[in-house]
């Protein structure tokens, strides 16, 4: 299903791709020289689909290695049942950035006693604007090409690192 919503989107792009090198071109001879424009304008401009997506594939995974872990004491964690604590509510919206992104806070605490272990901020993003304005995502905010629901990887490495027991909430 999911590949015909992506040709129900790509095909009308492709086709108004096309058109639009037409018009660029119209006022040349028909020929190779024009073909060749006409091929080189479609291919060129495909990629401006995705290139908001790329960049801010980038930004957000600079954003997690920067900003991603805020205090920890790995000492405390070791080989505790913990749990991880996000404030979903509290999302903040970040300025700037070439997709829209959000940021909030999630703390390790420990499942035992409550005692918070760590804290990290956590980041998130619905992707491009393909993504965004077509029925491509089919109702999932995610971006197409990574992984935009958190910095999840920051304290999953942490946590496997010090042989702490991840216990869902």
């Amino acid at each position: 299903m999911s590949g015909l919503i992506a040709l129900a989107v790509l095909i009308p792009f492709v086709v108004f791709l096309i058109w639009v090198s037409g018009l660029l071109t119209r006022r040349m001879q028909p020929g190779n020289w024009k073909t060749l424009l006409r091929v080189v304008i479609v291919i060129g401009v495909f990629p401006l689909m995705v290139v908001d997506e790329i960049i801010g594939k980038y930004q957000f995974e600079a954003l997690c290695k920067a900003n991603g872990i805020e205090t920890i004491d790995q000492s405390l964690i070791k080989g505790k049942r913990v749990q991880i604590h996000t404030d979903y509510f509290l999302w903040k919206s970040l300025p700037g950035k070439i997709i829209p992104m959000r940021v909030t806070t999630a703390r390790i605490k420990d499942a035992d006693t409550g005692q918070e272990l760590a804290s990290f901020k956590s980041y998130s993003t619905c992707g491009g604007w393909l993504m965004r304005l077509t029925p491509l995502s089919a109702g999932n905010c995610s971006p197409m090409l990574f992984y935009g629901g958190g910095c999840h990887w920051f304290y999953l490495d942490v946590l496997s690192r010090n042989n702490a027991v991840w216990v869902n909430n």
